[in-house]
């Protein structure tokens, strides 16, 4: 079977985008009627600040980040260490909270004798309950999310 790959799809903050262009338009258009507006420090801070997330932004949607990729080793999920197929004992959909939303993920559970690295995102969402490794489904395509949850069945042996 072939690796693969599955891509985080952020087609839903196009908002932030609008807002830093007409933020940037603002603040040059002040800065061409009052000539002084750019020797404040304020309004330099705001400027450096509009074009820094608008250079994120712009890393954020013009390359692919990896979600999470299969090989015959096991899976990988963004730039954590390999999981293995045969440490994974089940998959379990959760909704979670982040602020006042509540967003779907996929929570991958795994033996409890496994050796494993953790970073330290997945040591806190482990003690939260979220799940060390888990599949963010509200920035991600919901057909190749349920592929990769085929693979994943399929490999590790999931009913």
């Amino acid at each position: 079977m072939k690796e693969l790959r599955v891509y985080y799809d952020f087609k839903t903050n196009y908002v932030w985008l609008i807002l830093n262009i007409m933020g940037i338009m603002f603040l040059m258009k002040c800065a061409a009627k009052i000539p002084l507006c750019s020797y404040w420090w304020e309004w330099r801070i705001l400027m450096l600040t509009l074009v820094i997330t608008l250079l994120l932004w712009g890393y954020k949607y013009l390359f692919k980040h990896v979600l999470a990729q299969t090989s015959p080793e096991g899976l990988k999920i963004d730039h954590n260490e390999i999981l293995k197929w045969e440490d994974i004992t089940s998959l379990e959909p959760k909704n979670v909270r982040l602020g006042l939303r509540r967003l779907p993920v996929i929570t991958i559970k795994t033996r409890p004798a496994m050796r494993y690295k953790y970073n330290f995102l997945q040591k806190r969402c482990e003690k939260i309950g979220f799940g060390a490794f888990s599949l963010p489904l509200y920035d991600a395509d919901n057909k190749e999310i349920e592929t990769l949850v085929k693979v994943i069945k399929k490999r590790a042996k999931l009913k």
